[in-house]
């Protein structure tokens, strides 16, 4: 299978992670753009998607399961960037890749968007796992999903889309980014979500705000960088060399740092007040309580295990066998939240 002539659908092209996946995969040497195929829910997002040389399939959304099925039929691989906890969707798009192989009788493959929540502990209603680093070449990552007492969404749609896989003979792909930043190069979202939601938050009180001590760890990445990786997982997707895993083996990190969420509120309170967003550079600490009512509805458990947790990992696979590599470290990180706080200036002007 050549990318010349691999039919990809992405789904979650209007988003951050998919749009940006989208944009490089038509920037990248031997990929047809009229081979590229996205979901969309609204008719005007059409146009767009059409002068980029993309053909726009329209659906009600992710809860459509039939046209997700259909759409999923006519493609050799679907990327699957909408949502990490939708299992039913996820199942559905490799019900219909199921219907391509079967119809062609070729291979197909499912790249599914997870993210490392799935590693995450719970600091402060459980037991702190802070010098857990799992590798994706060393831990059975899938083990410990498929066996986690804690039913998390994430979790469960990890695990459907490795079982369906096997199940009707998709090969699957599961990519596990962490905290994701800077400006995202899709058609429309260029927003990240966790920096963003927690500026939000700092709006909201008046000053930056950190959930406990803030000392849980986690890994970041840019978004570049990780749609870069897409691109080289879908070469070796289409090329299928020996060592390539799929499957419970094909679990995949992206990272190029660590962080503590405590540095993430102090780079946000000294970007919001530079742009005179926050009368102070001060970090206040908030219970899980206050932050789950303003940031996830009430969910305690969800604003501790995504925002608050240790969530370690090593893209060990990325750097040993996909050449995947990138010159942003640490410091990119922790001198990027100046021009995050700037890409939200209108939403704040509201």
């Amino acid at each position: 299978m050549t990318a010349e002539t691999t039919k990809v659908l992405i789904v979650g092209a209007t988003g951050y992670i998919g749009g940006s996946i989208l944009a490089e995969i038509l920037h990248s040497p031997g990929f047809a753009s009229p081979c590229a195929s996205a979901l969309i829910r609204r008719p005007e997002q059409a146009a767009a998607l059409e002068t980029l040389g993309v053909k726009p399939i329209q659906f009600k959304g992710l809860d459509d399961l039939d046209a997700c099925r259909d759409a999923a039929s006519y493609h050799d691989v679907v990327i699957n960037a909408a949502s990490a906890s939708h299992d039913r969707s996820a199942k559905a798009l490799i019900e219909g890749l199921s219907l391509r192989r079967q119809n062609t009788g070729k291979d197909v493959f499912m790249i599914h968007t997870s993210g490392t929540s799935i590693l995450g502990d719970h600091p402060y209603t459980g037991t702190p796992q802070t010098h857990k680093i799992w590798s994706d070449m060393t831990n059975e990552v899938f083990q410990m999903e498929i066996t986690h007492p804690e039913r998390y969404g994430q979790r469960v749609t990890d695990v459907t889309v490795v079982e369906t896989g096997q199940k009707l003979g998709v090969k699957t792909f599961i990519v596990v980014p962490p905290t994701i930043y800077g400006e995202g190069s899709g058609p429309f979202a260029t927003l990240s979500q966790q920096i963003p939601n927690l500026a939000r938050f700092a709006r909201k009180l008046g000053s930056a705000a950190v959930i406990e001590s803030g000392q849980g760890i986690w890994n970041h990445v840019h978004i570049s960088d990780l749609s870069r990786f897409y691109v080289l997982l879908l070469r070796a997707v289409l090329e299928q060399p020996p060592w390539l895993p799929s499957g419970p083996k094909a679990i995949f990190f992206v990272e190029s740092g660590e962080h503590t969420w405590k540095q993430v509120s102090q780079g946000i309170a000294h970007a919001m007040h530079k742009q005179n967003l926050l009368a102070t550079t001060q970090v206040e600490s908030v219970g899980l309580h206050e932050a789950a009512t303003h940031i996830t509805a009430g969910n305690e458990n969800l604003v501790e295990i995504t925002l608050a947790s240790n969530a370690r990992a090593r893209a060990d696979f990325a750097r040993s066998k996909l050449g995947w590599s990138t010159s942003r470290g640490d410091e990119d990180f922790l001198n990027h939240f100046e021009a995050e706080i700037a890409s939200m200036e209108e939403e704040f002007k509201e």
